[in-house]
């Protein structure tokens, strides 16, 4: 296992807005050590349903109560050391330079014939469902901005497994444009442990209920156990309030997955899927 460490900086601009209810506003810029903005990073209280992404221009706003000014704050980006901070040092600080080390990992190489595969398709198409998961609801506004939502996917077999596509099925939503990124994880424990994609795999959806289609071929994704692939909530439109996938009960031989925000636990719910399907070769 090789890795290779180069230094960048995160600029963190705090700001601590206490009102009358205690509520404090974090307030924050990712940057890199050439100042360009990191998109995307996940930003939360860790092990607390509290968290967020990144912008485009790398900044991210936390409304917390003031009573968590002891807990952890942790950032983390794919291809990075995730970095840890208690709340009350960075608002003490308000502007604070943080140098975070880039990581990346040379995964074992899989290797794979491409000579007579066959395709396969794991997962659970069914979408007519009373039950739903939310990414975004009327009574939580953007505070699940980083969620994740996914399954467990059994390739049965011994032989490596090229991935070729995730297909997942959205139940509401009246967003004009939201954005995904698709994790693939391995599994350790029955939980989602490290991220198999090399780089981030984004889907952008417009006005759209239904079916998502999204093409894994062009990132050489090669996996030779059972794989955990999440659908995570990164961004959305001004307008709109509510979005969710159906939730199959019971489901034979599923295992779900929820994140509710960016740092906080994974959440196993056993016999229970959302409408996701994995294509792959073997």
């Amino acid at each position: 296992m090789k890795t290779m460490i180069r230094a960048i900086t995160i600029i963190l601009l705090f700001s601590l807005t206490t009102v009358f209810s205690q509520e404090t506003t974090i307030k924050g810029f990712v940057l890199d050590n050439l100042k360009k903005p990191i998109r995307y990073a996940n930003v939360g209280i860790l092990n607390k349903p509290i968290g967020t992404v990144t912008n485009n221009e790398g900044e991210f706003i936390l409304k917390i109560d003031a009573s968590l000014a002891l807990d952890t704050l942790k950032i983390s980006s794919l291809g990075f050391k995730s970095t840890e901070f208690i709340i009350k040092n960075l608002l003490d600080n308000k502007i604070t330079d943080i140098s975070l080390e880039s990581h990346i990992e040379e995964l074992e190489e899989v290797v794979i014939s491409t000579d007579n595969l066959k395709r396969y398709t794991e997962g659970k198409e069914k979408t007519k469902s009373k039950n739903q998961v939310f990414f975004a609801n009327p009574e939580i506004k953007n505070i699940n901005l980083g969620s994740q939502i996914g399954r467990k996917f059994i390739l049965s077999s011994k032989k490596p497994s090229i991935l070729e596509e995730l297909k997942f099925y959205i139940k509401e939503n009246n967003y004009e444009k939201i954005k995904f990124r698709i994790n693939i994880y391995s599994v350790h424990n029955e939980i989602p442990t490290n991220r198999i994609n090399k780089i981030d795999i984004y889907s952008e959806v417009q006005n759209i209920k239904g079916w998502v289609n999204v093409s894994l071929t062009d990132y050489n994704i090669v996996v030779k156990d059972d794989v955990i692939v999440t659908v995570e909530w990164i961004e959305a439109s001004k307008t709109g309030d509510i979005l969710s996938l159906p939730l199959l009960i019971p489901s034979f031989n599923s295992v779900h997955y929820y994140k509710q925000s960016a740092q906080s636990q994974w959440k196993k719910y056993k016999m229970i899927s959302s409408a996701m399907l994995l294509t792959y070769k073997q």
